[in-house]
């Protein structure tokens, strides 16, 4: 079986018809979209203009509370053409479980796949939450079988195709748990779906710009049951769609 990852960070302040329009001419028939920043309104607006087989939402789970501010109203999505959602549900004990999306989709042609979708939180507002954010996610990796998670990391600090070379903020733990995730710590058996198919790549891609830096923080990990037939990062189409994140395609057939 073949499948294709959609990995993007809409922007929450995006205008909502030209991300649609991006995603439409990049889903297929076995596609799973994992999208984060998106809120309540622009959910409604995907799902009527795509029409996936099946969809599930974070905020549907954990709703913003009376008094929660902005931050608390980007959701996560994630979409399905071709399968069904079997399972859907938080990392409850996450300091922000709506950030984090775990579904397990039934491909009849293939069978469960299991996916989580999470967005870390930002080193500038919330230094120690996001090391405790990326505590619980790799609590949640140590602890399940899964066969792809995708993320926005906002991580790492220093980019490179030998993990080993990779550095991560100090958000009060020197880096501790971002490595968890993504470093020579991880404590789970997924891989960066770059690291097979470096040779394709003549520098590391971005997908986001801090400052007057261009980073790579958006990524789909896979597990070894999956071979990377592709993998595109379409930084330049995703802003002029209005994102500030590129728009991330892995194509993956079953090993």
């Amino acid at each position: 079986m073949d499948i294709d990852i959609l990995q993007w960070n809409i922007s929450f302040n995006c205008q909502i018809d030209k991300i649609a329009d991006l995603l439409k001419k990049n889903i297929s028939s076995n596609s799973i979209v994992c999208l984060q920043e998106v809120l309540n309104s622009a959910k409604d607006k995907l799902i009527e203009y795509l029409q996936p087989l099946d969809f599930a939402y974070s905020l549907d789970i954990r709703p913003p509370g009376k008094f929660d501010g902005k931050n608390r109203k980007l959701g996560l999505l994630t979409m399905t053409f071709g399968g069904k959602i079997q399972r859907g549900e938080l990392i409850n004990r996450c300091i922000f479980p709506e950030r984090t999306l775990f579904t397990q989709i039934d491909f009849k042609s293939y069978g469960n796949i299991k996916i989580l979708n999470f967005h870390s939180l930002t080193g500038v507002g919330y230094k120690r939450g996001k090391a405790t954010h990326f505590a619980s996610i790799a609590e949640f990796l140590e602890s399940n079988s899964i066969d792809f998670f995708a993320c926005d990391a906002n991580e790492p600090k220093s980019d490179s195709f030998n993990i080993g070379d990779l550095e991560f903020w100090d958000n009060g733990n020197k880096g501790k748990y971002p490595s968890l995730i993504f470093g020579l710590n991880k404590v789970h058996d997924l891989e960066d779906s770059i690291n097979s198919i470096q040779n394709r790549f003549d520098k590391l891609p971005i997908s986001h710009k801090t400052g007057n830096s261009f980073r790579r923080y958006d990524f789909i990990f896979k597990s070894e049951k999956w071979e990377v037939r592709s993998l595109d990062y379409l930084y330049e189409e995703a802003i002029k769609a209005t994102s500030d994140h590129a728009l991330v395609i892995g194509k993956y057939k079953q090993s």
